[in-house]
């Protein structure tokens, strides 16, 4: 048999125990962020973020990544960006990393496309999904856009980018079936 594993939500007749109100939200968060092999922390796209040249978001879209560290992460890509984009050419891929959080980076056309990934999803995994983004939006935009041009086709944008990441996760690289999906029409198996 197994070792019994006791709850700490119950007493000590299997009832609810009663939480002191102004602790029990940092106890579930703190317990949340444990690395326990039954609840492990997926490895994951962790945001993909659009911005013009002056740093401005365009577009972002986080997953997994709590709300009051999504200013942190804005404001770092934003510098990143402003930092080492200045002069690079249309398409041309920079990478930064720390531990196991990956950011690959790069400008097209007046935008600034930053994807961060963390284990499975390291450089070269971005890499391919940056360049699924950047593909995606010149078909969509018929050229590396402008911030005009990119604002006028923003809804089609983010339905690629809908069909591209699903919770985090690549889930579409064919740019043929994005094409057919952003179209609202099914795919059919060839």
């Amino acid at each position: 048999m197994g070792a019994w594993l006791s709850n700490p939500d119950l007493d000590s007749e299997g009832g609810q125990q009663k939480k002191d109100p102004t602790t029990a939200g940092r106890e579930e968060r703190s317990r949340s962020r444990l690395l326990l092999p039954s609840n492990p922390i997926p490895e994951m796209i962790l945001a993909v973020l659009f911005t013009n040249t002056d740093g401005n978001i365009l577009v972002e879209r986080f997953h997994g990544v709590p709300a009051e560290e999504r200013l942190h992460w804005r404001s770092f890509l934003a510098k990143l960006g402003a930092d080492n984009l200045k002069g690079a050419k249309n398409e041309e891929l920079l990478v930064a990393s720390h531990k196991s959080v990956f950011v690959v980076y790069t400008i097209l056309g007046d935008v600034c496309i930053y994807v961060v990934g963390k284990d499975e999803y390291d450089e070269l995994a971005l890499a391919e999904l940056i360049f699924v983004i950047t593909s995606s939006v010149k078909d969509v935009c018929g050229k590396p856009p402008t911030e005009r041009l990119f604002l006028d086709h923003y809804g089609r944008i983010c339905l690629c980018l809908d069909e591209i990441i699903w919770k985090g996760m690549l889930e579409n690289t064919d740019k043929d079936r994005i094409r057919r999906l952003i179209r609202l029409k099914a795919p059919t198996d060839a």
